[in-house]
C-alpha cells in the first residue's frame, strides 16, 4: 500500500470515527424531534448502539491496514483473524439491531399509517440488507486472507 493511500485512509477512518462519535453525543436531540417518550429512549439506544458496531469495524479496519503496511498482514502470529472476526460481528450485531428497532417502531405505533410502515420497513430493510451484505464481504476476504496466510506459509517453508 502506498504512502499516500494508507494516510488518505487514515484520515477517512479517523473523519468517520469522529462522525460517529458526534451522532453518539447528538442522539438524544437527533431523536427527540422525531419521536418522545419511550421510543425516543429506544431510537437513542439503537443510534448508539449502531454507531458503536461502526466503531468496531473501523478500528478493526485500521489495525488490518496497520498490518498491511507493516507487511505483517500474513505472518500467522498477527492475528488478523482477530480483526476480521469483530468486523464480522459488529456488522452482525448491527443487522440484529436494525431488525429490532423495525420490529420495535412496527409494533409500538398506536395509529401506524401506511406511509410510515412503508419508510420504516424500507429504511430497516436497507439497513439490515447493507449490514449483511458487508458482513459477508468481510466473510469472504477473510477467507481470501486465511488462503494466503496459508500459502505464505507454505512458501516460508520451501524457501
Amino acid at each position: 500500500m502506498t504512502g499516500f493511500v494508507d494516510v488518505f485512509l487514515r484520515v477517512l477512518l479517523v473523519a468517520l470515527f469522529g462522525a460517529c462519535v458526534a451522532v453518539q453525543v447528538w442522539a438524544g436531540s437527533l431523536a427527540a424531534p422525531i419521536v418522545g417518550g419511550v421510543s425516543g429512549v429506544v431510537l437513542v439506544c439503537l443510534i448508539v448502539a449502531g454507531a458503536l458496531c461502526v466503531e468496531a469495524v473501523l478500528i478493526s479496519v485500521w489495525m488490518l491496514a496497520g498490518m498491511v503496511r507493516d507487511t505483517s498482514i500474513f505472518d500467522a502470529r498477527t492475528r488478523a483473524d482477530r480483526w476480521t472476526n469483530t468486523a464480522i460481528a459488529a456488522l452482525g450485531l448491527a443487522a440484529v439491531f436494525a431488525a429490532c428497532g423495525f420490529v420495535y417502531f412496527l409494533v409500538s405505533q398506536t395509529q401506524p399509517s401506511h406511509e410510515a410502515e412503508a419508510v420504516l420497513a424500507v429504511v430497516a430493510a436497507a439497513a439490515v440488507g447493507v449490514a449483511v451484505a458487508l458482513a459477508l464481504v468481510v466473510v469472504v476476504m477473510r477467507r481470501l486472507l486465511q488462503t494466503a496466510i496459508q500459502y505464505q506459509s507454505e512458501l516460508a517453508e520451501v524457501i
